[in-house]
């Protein structure tokens, strides 16, 4: 089995699964999601192509892509020894978007007529489709994007980031081979140009933080409370806490004693700043950019911050709340 795939697909036997829906009638169906976002239509026609020429059935409708991998089953009649054989395939179905699932269904073998004497459908319809996840993930542009995804969000390198990817995709057919060299050495030569838009980017932060009529506290100082705190968020620190100022709009929600005590910040969308680790979660989750990074220098748990500079924004998905690994997330519908 695809370790790609272990312990994350649910296996139903029901008639109808509420994943779309789908009809099964004791068909098994299995269900993975990817944290990248497969929006541009480049990308994806990317994604259809190099599946294509790895052998695969292509076929696309809307948002979807559909790669179907057919193989032949021989056999002989134990009663005629007349010897047979039966077509069989497997679909798997690329949903892009924001989030990537990829869906396939193992239809009974009655589907295909009566070929009964076939032996280990399932297992055999099973391996096949994980083999076009693993394809499909590791020998296309979804695989780059994950590889970013890990260096992003669990903070290692490239080459431990491609080894991960490799580690979770061993089915995939004629794998492609990533180098663990950063690729464009032209923007390495062109990097002390980009620092500069780093810097005229970080001045308006500096001087946003002084004063204003919607920011009236500073990031900066020379607080001594540098006390790392563990999540989750206190649900209740409305009640418990006060309203010592806001920046750029957004209420904060002391104590705080900067740079090493932030607070909660947000009203709707709020981000307890003490706990919080900037692994990014919450803005790969979020479907409407409702954060920005945001430079905390001197904090204890991470130099920057994930910003709901667009809280107005929320839609109240809750899909942040639910993805951050320190659940430093608290979502509050309007009114609460």
């Amino acid at each position: 089995m695809s370790s790609l795939l272990r312990d994350r697909v649910w296996i139903m036997l029901s008639e109808i699964a509420k994943r779309g829906v789908y009809p099964l009638h004791a068909s098994r169906l299995g269900i993975f999601r990817l944290p990248v976002e497969l929006i541009d239509l480049s990308d994806i026609s990317s994604v259809s192509n190099d599946l294509k020429s790895s052998g695969f059935k292509m076929d696309s409708y809307a948002d979807r892509i559909y790669a179907t991998y057919k193989w032949t089953e021989n056999g002989i009649d134990p009663l005629t020894q007349e010897k047979l054989s039966a077509d069989l395939y497997i679909t798997v179905e690329i949903v892009t978007g924001e989030v990537v699932d990829l869906i396939y269904q193992i239809k009974p073998l009655e589907f295909f007529g009566d070929c009964y004497w076939v032996r280990n459908y399932r297992q055999k319809a099973d391996n096949n489709a994980k083999m076009i996840i693993d394809t499909a993930i590791r020998n296309t542009k979804i695989g780059d994007k994950l590889i970013a995804h890990y260096q992003k969000a669990e903070k290692i390198s490239l080459e431990s980031a491609i080894t991960k990817l490799e580690t979770l995709t061993p089915l995939a057919h004629n794998p492609k081979t990533r180098s663990t060299t950063p690729v464009p050495p032209a923007s390495v030569s062109a990097a002390p140009p980009k620092p500069l838009q780093p810097s005229a980017e970080v001045a308006p932060k500096v001087q946003i933080a002084a004063t204003g009529p919607d920011t009236t506290i500073a990031l900066s100082g020379n607080g001594t409370n540098y006390s790392k705190q563990e999540g989750p968020i206190d649900p209740n620190f409305k009640s418990k806490r006060q309203v010592v100022g806001t920046f750029r709009g957004i209420k904060v929600w002391g104590p705080m004693d900067p740079p090493g005590q932030l607070g909660v910040w947000g009203t709707q969308v709020t981000v307890d700043y003490d706990i919080c680790i900037a692994d990014g979660a919450c803005i790969e989750a979020c479907p409407v950019n409702v954060y920005e990074w945001l430079d905390t220098p001197g904090h204890p748990s991470s130099d920057k911050k994930t910003f709901m500079a667009r809280e107005k924004d929320c839609i109240f998905c809750m899909a942040c709340e639910n993805v951050c690994p320190p659940q430093c997330v608290k979502i509050f519908q309007k009114g609460t």
